[in-house]
């Protein structure tokens, strides 16, 4: 369960209110040794989530698919928009908050977000924001996230990762507290099929896409100590049911179950069967805490239908619970991550997050989703 961190400093907020505006301060807890390494605050979360949803020593934070950031402190679950302008109504892009739905970062007590080509910084509260990088020319996009003071990225001209028209295959990555210009740190035709890739210690994992079907997705390491490159394995699956830590990859294959990857042999072994119904369409998020497997077992709809089962680290079901509080025929919506002592949903990805789960609930009988109360 994730702790809390140190040094007490008061930010100013404005809560998202349409007639009223309502100041809210925030503290950060004094200092303690459970203080975490700057590389803990990576953007990169499993999911739908990649880029949008932050973790800060001041609280968290979360960019919505409608355009604003959103803020709650630590060992709350209720999320207001990050604006502390005076008379503002929150609901226009001249608002604080108004970030048009942009990957989000923390590093050294400042929120950097990226906007097209362009790296932006604010202060925590949401105030004084600025361009500090310009990363190329033009308009085309990019995709990356930020990991421990640098900006990850590839350029899609196609539009998005692994579309047709990428012809550029280099991963860059660029330091966004200096005045340094962006550098290559892999050059690979995998980057052209990237469907995700992460992070961990000093490798970088690259997921490659298939364009035949009959295969699965490849998973490959790139040492950026040693600057070498290898195959791990052609039977890996996506970034929403699979993680990789410094010693260990894990993974879910479709109706298969649940996988180990022990990067230092390249084992990979089957920990836990499972077949569930509808071909087991599944997300699988290995938190700290408890692995999270949500079922969408109606395939019509993926974000319908949903049952969340929770399992420790040895792989036992702990307990489960359907979605049947947040879910919206009408909009996409579900998991966000888990924070301290809940589990954060959101019923509609374009707003803030609106329920919770209570993590003490947790194997009592009485799991159940809870709504955040405005």
């Amino acid at each position: 369960m994730l702790k809390k961190i140190c040094t007490v400093i008061v930010l100013f907020l404005i809560a998202g209110c349409l007639a009223s505006c309502n100041k809210k301060t925030i503290q950060e807890p004094a200092e303690s040794s459970d203080s975490k390494p700057e590389s803990y605050y990576t953007s990169y979360k499993q999911g739908v989530t990649t880029g949008k949803f932050l973790e800060t020593p001041y609280g968290t934070y979360f960019s919505s698919a409608g355009g604003y950031l959103y803020y709650s402190e630590k060992g709350n679950t209720k999320y207001i928009k990050l604006c502390n302008k005076p008379d503002c109504t929150h609901d226009s892009i001249d608002c604080n908050a108004y970030i048009n739905g942009s990957t989000i970062g923390y590093y050294d007590n400042k929120i950097y977000y990226e906007e097209f080509n362009n790296i932006k910084r604010m202060d925590m509260d949401g105030s004084n924001h600025r361009i500090v990088k310009t990363l190329y020319e033009g308009s085309i996009n990019n995709f990356g996230y930020f990991h421990n003071g640098y900006y990850y990225y590839i350029i899609t001209k196609g539009g998005t990762m692994g579309a047709l028209g990428n012809d550029d295959n280099n991963l860059y990555r660029v330091k966004i507290d200096d005045d340094s210009n962006p550098e290559i740190v892999l050059t690979n035709d995998a980057i052209l099929q990237l469907l995700m890739f992460t992070i961990a210690g000093d490798s970088i994992y690259i997921f490659e896409y298939s364009l035949d079907t009959s295969k699965g997705i490849s998973l490959y390491s790139y040492s950026t100590t040693s600057k070498s490159w290898s195959k791990l394995t052609d039977n890996w699956t996506g970034a929403g049911a699979s993680y990789i830590d410094e010693n260990m990859g894990y993974c879910y294959l479709k109706n298969i179950g649940l996988y180990e990857y022990v990067l230092s042999t390249n084992e990979m072994n089957l920990v836990k069967p499972l077949e569930l119904e509808n071909g087991g369409n599944c997300s699988v998020f290995y938190r700290p805490d408890y692995i999270y497997l949500i079922h969408y077992n109606n395939s019509s709809s993926r974000y319908m239908n949903q049952i969340l089962y929770i399992y420790d680290w040895d792989y036992n079901l702990i307990d489960s619970v359907k979605f049947d509080k947040i879910n919206n025929r009408t909009t996409a919506g579900g998991f966000m991550s888990d924070v301290d002592n809940y589990i954060i949903f959101a019923s509609n990805f374009n707003e803030k997050p609106d329920y919770y789960i209570d993590k003490s609930e947790i194997g009592t009988g009485n799991l159940m989703f809870h709504m955040i109360e405005d």
